[in-house]
């Protein structure tokens, strides 16, 4: 017992590759996986922790976030000045860095896995929404590129007929976020597993340090929390929001978290979120086209709505005014993160939600019957 008190950082530092052949053995059985855990544990876990932290005002993981970065830095440079005072030996200084740091990420590891990880092994959303997903053709991707400008173009006069400028929101950023469920409630009435319970979306601190690093949100699992950069232009919004609720109910795939954006918003009531998943769809519908058939992309971009045309400029201009060196890097080690949690395609997996788009293609034609607001 004394030596395990002794060595307990140790034992979990090095249980790493332990932990890891344990989630791999996990995986090979994604539907007992899901039916225990992300239906089960998980469903339970994350719907406590947006009961406790749901009704706070600001996102309390960041908080916690900032708290153990800060702690780290402040220890790492204990560490080295000490070694600067001569302290602790070079080898007493590598040793111990290097024991901490295996013993961080072996700890964040595990409970990054329990509160949220092991839904990456979830089987795919596919055939639970009865998709039809296989190779598409170039005629099949112009089509849907086709249907998808007359929906962003319909759903924009819809919020407005001002063409002249850059669209702007009556609905608060606030709204939003508190709305954003009614496009899952409408959704669960067709897949009853998809349903939303108690809502928790954060706007983050300083949101302008997010769009540093090219992020529009992230899901803080230790929480339950959602994170939105409510910074970005407003017609990203309402999509992003949806898509970092996706996370909250157990979606972890980019892929199928983009698919549930989309389809919750074309779900929701009001043309708000319906022209924000419409230009999610479409700005990677139509970038998949112009690599395919640029002649297609360019007789199709014709049809644009002139003000989603000022929409794609508005946003274009506020991403160029956080270009800068860290943002390759962040999205290279987030592409990393991706790989690492089974999702092969890494950062591009963003883009293959037009294969889950195109299912929905060829089941109805994306024509969805909602009452408006």
């Amino acid at each position: 017992m004394r030596r395990i008190k002794k060595y307990w950082k140790h034992i979990i530092a090095f249980s790493l590759p332990i932990q890891v052949l344990v989630v791999q053995w996990l995986a090979s059985d994604p539907e007992s996986l899901e039916r225990w855990y992300t239906y089960g544990f998980y469903g339970w876990l994350s719907k406590t922790l947006r009961l406790m932290f749901g009704f706070l005002p600001f996102a309390f993981g960041q908080i916690v976030f900032y708290t153990l970065v800060f702690l780290a830095t402040y220890w790492f440079l204990r560490q080295v000045w000490k070694r600067i005072r001569k302290k602790i030996t070079w080898k007493k200084f590598f040793g111990s860095t290097a024991l901490h740091s295996l013993f961080g990420v072996s700890l964040f590891y595990f409970l990054f896995m329990v509160f949220w990880g092991l839904n990456y092994h979830r089987p795919s959303i596919i055939k639970a929404v009865k998709l039809e997903v296989k190779k598409i053709s170039p005629d099949e991707l112009e089509q849907m590129c086709d249907r998808l400008i007359e929906l962003t173009n319909t759903s924009r006069d819809a919020v407005t007929k001002d063409t002249t400028k850059a669209i702007e929101f009556k609905m608060t950023h606030r709204q939003m976020r508190e709305e954003a469920v009614k496009g899952y409630e409408n959704f669960a009435k067709v897949f009853p597993q998809y349903q939303y319970e108690y809502w928790s979306v954060k706007s983050v601190f300083v949101p302008q340090l997010m769009s540093l690093f090219g992020n529009g949100g992230i899901y803080f699992p230790f929480t339950g929390e959602a994170n939105v950069n409510m910074d970005m232009p407003d017609f990203l919004l309402p999509a992003t929001i949806c898509h970092e609720m996706a996370h909250q109910i157990g979606i972890a795939s980019e892929t199928e978290a983009n698919y549930m954006a989309y389809m919750t918003s074309q779900y929701h009531p009001s043309p708000v979120f319906q022209y924000s998943g419409n230009v999610l769809a479409v700005r990677y519908a139509m970038s998949a086209l112009r690599y395919t058939d640029s002649t297609a992309f360019k007789r199709l971009r014709k049809k644009f709505n002139p003000g989603f045309l000022h929409d794609l400029r508005a946003n274009r201009k506020y991403w160029d005014q956080f270009q800068n060196p860290l943002e390759p890097l962040s999205r290279a080690f987030y592409d990393l993160f991706l790989k690492a949690n089974s999702q092969r395609e890494g950062i591009k997996s963003y883009g293959l939600m037009i294969h889950l788009i195109m299912g929905e293609y060829r089941k109805n034609g994306l024509k969805y019957k909602v009452k408006q607001e």
